[in-house]
């Protein structure tokens, strides 16, 4: 009986202990000695990691911290481990004194990690790491910066080699047994990164279910966002993709490469992926997608299942999308991808020939709903010889600021210069037009894509496209309004029929009217658009804690406010005195 009376308190004892939920603290003036609390905190991040349990809190008070941090703790499902800064203190960890080859902190092998609302900065060594995931399921990498994880100090202005990299953010899945799973990497910025031939932000091998979202990634070198397959990573090949993802509402621009063509936006070798109402400029590519490697599958390496929608995509320096392998069979192939609904306009600045979209070999994609407006080039496609015959082009909208006889679309080795002959000759883009898709301002380097009221692009998408769930236009508004889907990333109409004010879910904006200040009750932090009332985006910005409308002239706008997953709470008319 004695025996039994042990087994019972031991299984009912460690379930509640499991749940006990505890902040501590760690602060540049504390001492590893103390007990954690807030009066008396861990001098250490190293150290106050080393003592949470699941559940627990580690807030880190203001004040500038060496890397190589080792988060070798757990948490479990409703008990995660939360790595944070205290009262939005400014918590810089620094790779200063570090050598090559390091990091400044790692996920290694445990589980439901929270890092949130730190600053990575100042690693300038050979192949140094912000953050590091290796093996590591539900795991949140929330509302970081990361700032001069260079290759070297002196990289700035030089041209790197294959092997001097740096990563702001990588992830490993290398366990053929267990994915990564449940990986998110949202709203984080990331600038000023010299990263050499690797990634600013980087998921590959053996990861099943990641969201990147609502990131701000600038003033890099080489590619910001990558989801990679087919590198090995994995010993297992038929599991070496990172796969059913989702990069969503993304703002990235100026990264380009002076030594290498690297996308906004790039999936190499990755699998069921939707890259939707993200906004790329000032690229080399705006987004691509291709399947660099072809030795470590057991058939026929390529990214396969990729959507890329309903995004804005302007003014990049080589192609506005690349699509395809692109020298396959010697590197892999792209086959069932998606682009539709997407607004393409002025790419190709470097006038290097490539057009709007740049296609290479593709096996059963469709190219739908999308625009094409062009630069002075008038180079709209670059199809070339490899280009695969079940590659479908339809219902999209082009433009050549000269006219429909100056166009330029190269298919097979031979470049139509007349739209409507490149439509007989080719069978493609049956349903597609030729005309102004009239923007609301068409004009560099700051444009508004916005479709205005006389728009051919306007009902002009495939008539039987439906919606996907949770699918939106640029703007987070319906999809499909009126009937029929409009050509390109803005759906004209949706912002306009709202309510005066809807409010969902005891969610609060107050005042209204305002002389500048609202402030939002129900939501500790959100994300907000403001628009005109004629529809055109003023503002968008993430993780704030109230909205700020002082600069904005006197009249009435619309505020569409979203929680940090983007979900939408409530969109009401402000008038502002």
């Amino acid at each position: 009986m004695k025996i039994l009376k042990s087994i019972l308190l031991t299984a009912f004892t460690l379930p509640l202990l499991s749940f006990a939920q505890n902040n501590y603290y760690v602060s540049t003036t504390g001492n590893n000695t103390n007990n954690g609390s807030l009066s008396t905190p861990w001098n250490t991040i190293q150290f106050g990691v080393s003592q949470l349990n699941a559940g627990d809190t580690l807030n880190i008070m203001s004040g500038t911290y060496t890397g190589q941090i080792d988060v070798t703790v757990t948490g479990n499902t409703g008990n995660e481990i939360t790595i944070r800064n205290h009262n939005n203190d400014n918590v810089v960890i620094s790779g200063v004194p570090l050598p090559d080859y390091q990091y400044l902190l790692k996920v290694e092998n445990v589980n439901y990690i929270n890092i949130e609302d730190l600053k990575f900065q100042d690693y300038q060594k050979l192949d140094a790491i912000g953050i590091l995931v290796i093996n590591s399921s539900n795991i949140s990498i929330l509302n970081n910066e990361f700032t001069n994880i260079d290759y070297s100090p002196t990289a700035l202005g030089q041209t790197p080699n294959a092997s001097q990299n740096s990563q702001p953010i990588i992830v490993f899945g290398r366990d053929p047994l267990n994915a990564v799973t449940n990986l998110k990497i949202n709203g984080n910025t990331i600038h000023d990164c010299e990263t050499g031939w690797s990634e600013c932000l980087s998921i590959n091998g053996n990861v099943d279910g990641f969201e990147v979202m609502n990131n701000h990634l600038y003033n890099n070198t080489n590619i910001p966002i990558v989801a990679i397959g087919h590198e090995g990573e994995c010993s297992a090949p038929s599991l070496d993709q990172a796969r059913n993802g989702l990069i969503k509402n993304n703002l990235i621009h100026d990264n380009p490469s002076a030594y290498a063509a690297a996308g906004g936006i790039y999936v190499d070798g990755g699998k069921s992926i939707i890259i939707e109402n993200n906004t790329s400029y000032n690229n080399d590519y705006g987004i691509e997608v291709g399947c660099e490697n072809n030795g470590n599958a057991p058939n026929d390496p390529s990214a396969s299942d990729i959507i890329v929608r309903n995004n804005l995509i302007y003014n990049n320096k080589v192609a506005g999308i690349a699509l395809g392998g692109y020298n396959y069979p010697t590197s892999g192939k792209v086959e069932t991808t998606i682009i539709t609904n997407n607004t393409l306009f002025n790419n190709d600045t470097d006038n290097s020939y490539s057009g709007e979209m740049l296609i290479s070999y593709v096996e059963n994609s469709s190219v739908e709903n999308n625009i094409f407006y062009t630069n002075n080039a008038n180079k709209v496609l670059f199809l070339s010889s490899e280009a695969n015959p079940t590659l479908s082009l339809n219902y999209n909208l082009y433009y050549t600021p000269s006219g429909s006889n100056d166009i330029v679309i190269e298919i097979n080795s031979i470049e139509y210069n007349e739209f409507s002959t490149y439509q007989s000759a080719t069978a493609q883009d049956a349903n597609s037009n030729f005309s102004n898709p009239l923007f609301v301002n068409a004009s560099i380097p700051n444009p508004d894509l916005h479709l205005s009221v006389s728009s051919p692009a306007i009902d002009a998408g495939a008539p039987s496209y439906t919606a996907s769930a949770n699918e939106t236009d640029m703007d987070g508004e319906i999809r499909v309004y009126n009937g029929i889907v409009d050509c390109g990333a803005d759906e004209f109409g949706s912002v306009l029929d709202i309510n005066n004010s809807q409010t969902i879910n005891d969610v609060i904006i107050y005042p209204n009217p305002t002389n500048g200040i609202i402030y939002v009750d129900g939501l500790s932090s959100f994300n907000f658009k403001i628009y005109s009332l004629s529809g055109q985006l003023i503002e968008s910005k993430n993780n704030q804690k109230l909205i700020d409308l002082t600069a904005l002239s006197k009249g009435i706008y619309l505020i569409r406010i979203f929680d940090t997953q983007d979900k939408i709470f409530t969109y009401s008319k402000i008038v502002k005195e």
